[in-house]
């Protein structure tokens, strides 16, 4: 028999491939045992972070789908600058690295007969969902409105909501941005339409109208609060077992309320408890008998500075989060002020807060510097973003998505860590992402960093250290899995930076 001599560095080589081997294997292991998205429905409130069903920590990049007309949803067929949300679109946002999309859930197309529901709207909303889960993506239910409805020019209540006799005649919209209101239709809209084109939609917001309609939905006259949380109800019972809804937004951008009858709501908080409190605790009372787990996302209004509820909805602030907007104006400060003001809300109200609107579209100059100022302050302050909107991505001519908006899309990120995150960046210049966290050697489950493929065409180099902490897994072509090592064995901090070949 012929014996081979193999030296310390041979035998240590094939000592390394075998044990690599044998923790990638676990992790596939893992992986296998825990197949499918994992459920997020619960707010960490010492971190004021969201948390997964396996205690990670959870961080979201993502962006908007809203259709605002008939017929309310976004069609199936992909193409290029015209607004759709189908099969193609999903994987497109999968490519660029996303998480989450926020998907406008219009009341209008809903229940288009007070009492009676669309099934066949409320089934494609639900296709649209699964369809987003199938790609990794998870979903955030949102109620969207802009300026109310269609008699004011605006959408997201149903026609039957909005009574003609509710103002003086000569009050009607948009009185007083025009001293004579506009003439209306059979329907009550505007006619013809391109009147609605003459005034500012954010200023809209200050007709005697619109502030009489939000007062009256907010007071429950003729039960329209009461709808508004049937209506909420509805959505919960058809959402309350999908793994990849990570919320119920209760309503985009409310308006303060009826600013004529009260102008002390136009006071910077004043109507998150005068006027909103009550109406999100209605629509959450009736969410909670279909649905016990789901997130609950709330908004104040949108001029607010610091949030004036006095409390989270129902109360609980483990299972709400603070839905937030930066758009200059309304907000006078800079994006860094926003966020240090809304984790001061975090704090007050023990709950998290993600922000789900930021300007995110082809602009000049000073535009694009503010979106990326922007990706650095969410990184810095460690929040989670939504952009608006995802039709704003490609260019129709070419039917390529617009560098100057795929870079920020395509941002790496963490999107799960196994432990609590204690800051995290991402350099666009030198494609170099940086994390450090305290592992929880109590998670088995894996931290993810997003590493979009178009971001690192050739790769990417890892540094971990204390060198061997972290077990490499790669998942698929954007995410790279770092499971804690066996060898740690109590909360230990942990530096990871990744850079592009």
């Amino acid at each position: 028999m012929q014996f081979t001599l193999i030296t310390a560095p041979s035998f240590l080589a094939v000592l390394s491939t075998l044990l690599a081997n044998v923790l990638a294997q676990d992790a596939e292991g893992w992986y296998k045992a825990h197949p499918g998205m994992s459920r997020i429905s619960l707010v960490n409130q010492n971190t004021h972070q969201i948390v997964d069903e396996y205690n990670r920590t959870r961080f979201f990049h993502g962006t908007n789908v809203v259709m605002k007309e008939p017929p309310w949803y976004r069609p199936l067929e992909w193409v290029p600058g015209v607004s759709s949300f189908g099969e193609q679109d999903v994987q497109n946002m999968h490519d660029l690295g996303l998480n989450i999309v926020r998907l406008g859930h219009s009341w209008a197309g809903a229940e288009p007969v007070r009492g009676s529901y669309n099934q066949t709207f409320l089934d494609i909303m639900k296709e649209q969902t699964k369809m987003a889960e199938e790609h990794g993506i998870y979903v955030l239910v949102d109620v969207h409105q802009d300026c109310l409805a269609q008699q004011f020019c605006g959408h997201g209540v149903p026609d039957w909501f909005v009574k003609e006799n509710w103002v003086p005649s000569s009050e009607m919209y948009p009185f007083p941005l025009k001293l004579t209101p506009f003439p209306v239709d059979g329907n009550g809209f505007p006619s013809p339409q391109s009147l609605c084109g003459t005034v500012d939609w954010s200023l809209s917001y200050t007709s005697v109208a619109i502030g009489n309609a939000f007062g009256r939905l907010y007071n429950n006259y003729d039960g329209l609060g009461d709808a508004f949380a049937a209506y909420w109800k509805k959505l919960a019972s058809g959402y309350a077992d999908t793994t990849n809804v990570v919320g119920y937004n209760l309503l985009n951008e409310p308006w303060v309320g009826d600013t004529w009858a009260d102008p002390t709501l136009l006071v910077p908080g004043v109507a998150d408890h005068k006027a909103m409190e009550g109406l999100w605790d209605r629509a959450v009372e009736q969410i909670r008998k279909v649905d016990n787990t789901t997130l609950i996302w709330f908004e104040g209004a949108t001029l607010d500075v610091l949030s004036g509820f006095n409390n989270v909805p129902l109360g609980d602030g483990s299972k709400s989060v603070q839905s937030f907007h930066y758009y200059s104006p309304p907000q006078l400060g800079s994006i860094s002020t926003t966020l240090n003001n809304r984790q001061k809300d975090s704090e007050r109200l023990k709950t998290a807060g993600v922000l789900t609107e930021l300007t995110f579209w082809m602009g000049d100059d000073k535009q694009m510097q503010g979106l990326t100022e922007a990706m650095t302050a969410t990184d810095a302050n460690m929040v989670s973003w939504i952009g608006w909107a995802y039709e704003n991505l490609y260019d129709g001519t070419s039917g390529q998505p617009y560098p100057q908006l795929a870079k920020h899309y395509s941002r790496a990120y963490p999107a799960a860590i196994a432990g609590t995150p204690i800051s995290f960046s991402f350099s666009e210049d030198t494609t170099t992402f940086k994390l450090q966290f305290k592992a929880d050697p109590d998670i088995d489950a894996p931290t993810e960093i997003i590493l979009p493929a178009s971001t690192f065409p050739s790769g990417y180099n890892v540094q971990v250290s204390p060198e061997g902490s972290l077990v490499q897994y790669t998942l698929d072509k954007r995410t790279l899995a770092l499971f804690t090592s066996s060898s740690i064995k109590s909360t230990t901090d942990i530096s990871v930076i990744i850079s592009s070949k």
